[in-house]
């Protein structure tokens, strides 16, 4: 099962959320889409498919996965990585880590 690492763009706007009482509905369709993403990348339910059109991250295979759908469609930003195979402490671990770079609306 990979880990999920946060930038500080996508840390932000969960904790945004969780301030927000009137987005309490939003911020339980964005924690159960980042636990099915810890859980299993390629889940039915997320869509996730590669994205070509992050701004800064050129180079870099970036997916994003549904939160939800619709008029106001939120998307998680996310791609493989950091590799933690061979460095020092991490020897026998589950090397898949996902950095979430971006929650928030469809680009």
């Amino acid at each position: 099962m990979p880990t999920l690492h946060y930038t500080p763009a996508a840390a932000r706007t969960l904790r945004c959320l969780e301030r927000r009482r009137a987005d309490s509905a939003k911020l339980r369709r964005v924690r159960r889409a980042l636990d099915r993403l810890a859980a299993d990348p390629r889940h039915p339910g997320l869509r996730s498919h590669r994205f070509h059109a992050l701004p800064g991250h050129i180079g870099r295979r970036v997916f994003d996965s549904y939160v939800e759908t619709g008029a106001d469609a939120w998307r998680i930003y996310w791609t493989w990585g950091p590799d933690t195979a061979g460095r020092p402490g991490h020897e026998g671990q589950d090397d898949a880590v996902l950095t979430v770079f971006q929650i928030g609306p469809h680009l």
